[in-house]
Parts: structure tokens; sequence; C-alpha cells
């Protein structure tokens, strides 16, 4: 029986798959390993250097599907149906798993808690990425680590209430990232992603809380995730991401900007390439501003 399925959706990954496909191989365990590639017409070298892995793994399977029809609720429910192991990966074509033992942990944690429907960690930046978005990254999971017990392992359910569920904590008791995290294949069949262009992992997040199963936040599952936007791509991004929790699930997030000064001012820099950066940090935030004011004014035409 297959133990582990590793679904992983690709578009033109050329420069970064290969460098994931490796990590896989080199992890210690010996669990039997699905591997299912959902490829969205990519017309770069991603199938070729799928291809030149295949030796590597004794079950792969490649689906095709149209650049137009992906959709990151849709296509991981697709990987559901297509699995065969019990538990149910999703990795991003651009992380990097550090963590040779990640499947051992994910394991670990499915058999030690009660009714644990996911298991996730933090993501670790890559240092090429622009310096404010891996601050981004790093503010945004260091808020999960201070919440983890002595084993670095924060249990999210209603019945192990570490931080009160209420409006202001709602943004950590449903976060999940599809980036990198491990299912119970069972659980997915009867409770599906919704299909939505962006945020199918977070509002799964909230409907396990609320149907009172386990979320697992394991700091030992950290990947390396992050990514190179220029200002365009990260205005698209930003407004998906922003709409999703002001419109959509209109959670009460609390700015991290002065977790981001900090780290600014604790770099081993000069004064004026700190102020440049603090400079940079404030044009971020004022595309932030920008972007949640079109949010608001395009509900209010409605």
């Amino acid at each position: 029986m297959t133990l582990f399925s590793i679904a992983i959706p690709t578009y033109n990954g050329a420069k970064s798959i290969g460098r994931l496909l490796k990590s896989i191989s080199l992890l210690s365990d010996n669990y039997t390993k699905e591997l299912i590639i959902i490829d969205s017409n990519s017309y770069d070298n991603t199938l070729k250097i799928i291809s030149d892995y295949k030796k590597l793994f004794s079950q792969i399977k490649i689906i095709h599907i149209h650049k137009e029809d992906f959709n990151h609720g849709a296509t991981r429910n697709l990987a559901v149906k297509e699995a065969k192991g019990k538990y149910i990966c999703f990795f991003s074509q651009d992380i990097c798993l550090i963590n040779r033992n990640i499947f051992n942990t994910y394991l670990r944690n499915f058999k030690k808690y009660h009714k644990v429907a996911v298991v996730f960690g933090p993501h670790i930046p890559y240092e090429s990425s622009p310096l404010i978005q891996q601050l981004e990254v790093i503010c945004r999971w260091d808020r999960f680590k201070t919440l983890t017990n002595k084993e670095g392992v924060w249990i999210q359910n209603k019945n192990m209430k570490s931080i009160p569920l209420v409006k202001n904590t709602e943004t950590l008791w449903y976060a999940l990232s599809n980036t990198a995290s491990c299912y119970q294949s069972s659980f997915l069949l009867k409770h599906p992603f919704t299909e939505i262009e962006y945020g199918e992992d977070i509002i799964l997040g909230k409907k396990i809380i609320n149907l009172e199963y386990t979320k697992i936040f394991d700091i030992k599952c950290a990947v390396k995730h992050s990514h190179n936007y220029n200002f365009w791509n990260y205005y698209l991004r930003e407004k998906q991401d922003l709409k999703l929790r002001f419109q959509i699930l209109k959670l009460k997030e609390k700015p991290l900007i002065l977790c981001k000064f900090k780290k600014i001012f604790e770099l081993k820099i000069n004064i004026f390439k700190k102020a440049m950066h603090i400079f940079e940090l404030i044009f971020y935030y004022f595309l932030k501003l920008l972007i949640i004011f079109e949010i608001k004014l395009f509900s209010n035409t409605k």
C-alpha cells in the first residue's frame, strides 16, 4: 500500500522543480511514495526535468491540464481523486525540503494527536528574494513559533486553546499553507477544497477548526520558500490575498510592520542602507493601503 502521495502542481517551473525533486529524492525514510505532477501546459523544460528524475521514483504520474483550467482548489481536488496514498502532501514547485526526515515528522504527528486533518510548518525565505519580501515570510511565521510547545508543535483545535479563538486571533487559527502541507486523504475526500482561484488552504483551515478536527503546526516541517516579485506581480498577489482575508473571510489582522522595522534595525549594515530599506518598507505598506482602499471602494460600488 502506498503511504504517501506527493502532489505538485507545475507551470513553467524549470528554474525550481529540479531543486524540489532532488530534495525529495534525498529524504532519509523508506516510505512508499507516489508522485503526482499536474502540469498546466508548461512550455519550458519543466516536463523534461521531471522526466530526468523518473528513475528515482518508483511511482510517478503526470496529469496534463490546460492552463486556463488551473484552479488552486479544483486542481488539488483532482490530485486527491488520483492519489493512492493514505496521506497526500501538496508541495509547490518552488519549495525546497530541508528536513530529510519530514515524512517521519508528518507521520508522527498524525499518529500522536487526535483527529489530525493536516500537518504543516513554517517557511524560510530564500536569500535571493528582496529583503522586504523575506521579512514578510519571517515575521508571518515568527508569530506561530511563539505558540509552540517544547517540541516545536502547536496543536490547533477547539479543545486545546493555547490562545482564545476570537476575532483578533482568527488569522492564526485558520492559517494553513498548501505551499507545503500533508493531509489525511480520507479527510479531503469527505471535505474537498473550495474551488477558488486563491486561498483554498486558509478556507479549509477555517473548516477544519469549525468541524473540530486538528491542525498541527510543526517547526520541524519547515521548508525553504519565498518569492521574488517585481512591484506589479507583488501588487497582483497582495490584491488576491487582501481580498481573501478582508472581503471573503472578513479577518481582523494585526499589521506586522513593527516586526519588520525591528528586523531591519537588527541588520548588520550601515545606517544608510537601513534607511533605504525602511523607505522601501513604507512604500510596500503604502501599496497595501492602496489595495485595501481599492477593495473597499469596489465592494461599496456593488
